[in-house]
């Protein structure tokens, strides 16, 4: 007031006005910044949204791209709730940018969408508030431990053991192999699913064996002899009947439980369970290319230890289909149609051969990539945990 009061008469209104009484012109300055900005931030938004909408249904060339498909197909349903909050400020600036809120919202609902209506025709299990909802049990709590099964000098191998808690009989056991292309792995992975997986009622015991290249096949096929030894002679500590041990495995895993399972029948497989694998080697090796997301050509070389020409009984004795003739066994296969890292020719060649079979099923998953199973809790997660459980409701339960 002091300052004002040595002013000249009238300039107090006039710093009033400055200060407190902002012109009309600023206002509407300010506004249309504030708009300006609003839209831009909205209009980046939605092209970020616009690109996870289009790799997610595009074949991914690259790692990075790939794990965007498989969050982006399998947790779609949060990325559709996000955008249809979007759509009431969207339309404050456009209409065409709330229709396109709208667009996107139903692209990312689309694998729920389609999980629920495979889930009805073919009678499987699904819960659209299971969605939103991750945390889930069944049965049984249940317990995980990690116990060497094989060691010689410097090398072991581990199991990674779920088992229910309380139950009151032998259990049927799945015994994993896990993935990682042959040349890496860990079979602590899929904690998650083997956890809701054992919780069912079943007993899981996830090995691991020995890697390429340092290890071409058959040292795999030896190391699920050995797991399957230890799991016998430990049958009544951990509550498993032996009689009902299923194979199962994903991926690289997925090949070498299905080479076993059909072509080693002392081992005495019940079942085989192969989710997104490669059960014909040779259509593994004439498929593969050295520029590609796997570098498959590299991968399957080593693994096998050369070409079919070279090395001829292990490309034989590698191949499940090899022993089609042979052997019958249960047999559930799961895939992906947008697999980019295993495509799904190798599983649909597999069902043709199986076709004729009445103890065989085939899920194919339209959205699916590699890893659909990995969550549970979603629409690829959903559908593929219901698939075994039920398959293992018929064939690791009644006479065989």
């Amino acid at each position: 007031m002091i300052l004002i009061q040595v002013l000249p008469k009238g300039a107090d209104r006039e710093i009033r006005a400055f200060f407190f009484e902002m012109p009309e012109s600023r206002i509407t300055h300010e506004t249309d910044s504030t708009r300006l900005v609003k839209s831009v931030a909205l209009t980046l938004v939605l092209i970020i949204l616009a690109f996870l909408a289009l790799n997610a249904w595009i074949m991914s060339p690259t790692r990075w791209q790939w794990q965007l498909q498989l969050a982006t197909t399998e947790f779609g349903h949060w990325l559709a709730l996000l955008t249809l909050i979007m759509v009431y400020p969207a339309a404050q600036s456009s209409r065409w940018m709330a229709l396109v809120c709208l667009l996107l919202a139903f692209v990312f609902f689309i694998p729920a969408i389609q999980a629920s209506r495979i889930a009805a025709a073919q009678g499987l299990r699904f819960s659209w508030l299971r969605l939103w909802k991750p945390a889930h049990t069944e049965k049984y709590s249940v317990q995980q431990e990690r116990r060497t099964y094989w060691q010689e000098g410097d090398e072991s191998l581990d199991l990674v053991i779920y088992r229910p808690a309380g139950a009151d009989k032998s259990l049927p056991c799945l015994l994993i192999a896990h993935t990682g292309g042959w040349d890496s792995g860990d079979p602590g992975e899929f904690a998650t699913a083997n956890t809701e997986l054992a919780s069912h009622g079943y007993v899981l015991c996830s090995y691991g064996y020995r890697l390429a290249p340092k290890h071409p096949w058959s040292a795999q096929a030896d190391d699920t002899r050995r797991a399957c030894v230890w799991i016998r002679e430990h049958a009544s500590e951990l509550g498993i009947d032996q009689d009902r041990i299923v194979f199962m495995g994903r991926s690289a895993g997925a090949q070498i439980a299905a080479a076993c399972a059909y072509g080693m029948p002392e081992l005495g497989a019940r079942a085989c369970i192969d989710v997104y694998g490669t059960p014909n080697m040779y259509l593994a090796r004439e498929w593969s290319v050295p520029d590609d997301l796997l570098k498959s050509l590299t991968l399957v070389r080593q693994y096998m230890g050369g070409d079919p020409q070279e090395v001829p009984e292990a490309y034989r004795t590698a191949s499940a289909t090899e022993f089609l003739e042979q052997r019958s066994l249960p047999t559930l296969i799961l895939h992906g149609t947008q697999d980019s890292l295993v495509g799904i020719g190798h599983s649909r060649r597999f069902n043709e051969r199986l076709a004729q079979r009445e103890d065989h099923f085939f899920l194919e998953l339209p959205w699916g990539t590699h890893g659909m199973d990995f969550f549970p809790s979603t629409p690829g997660g959903q559908l593929s945990m219901a698939a075994i459980v039920r398959f293992l409701e018929r064939f690791a339960h009644d006479s065989p």
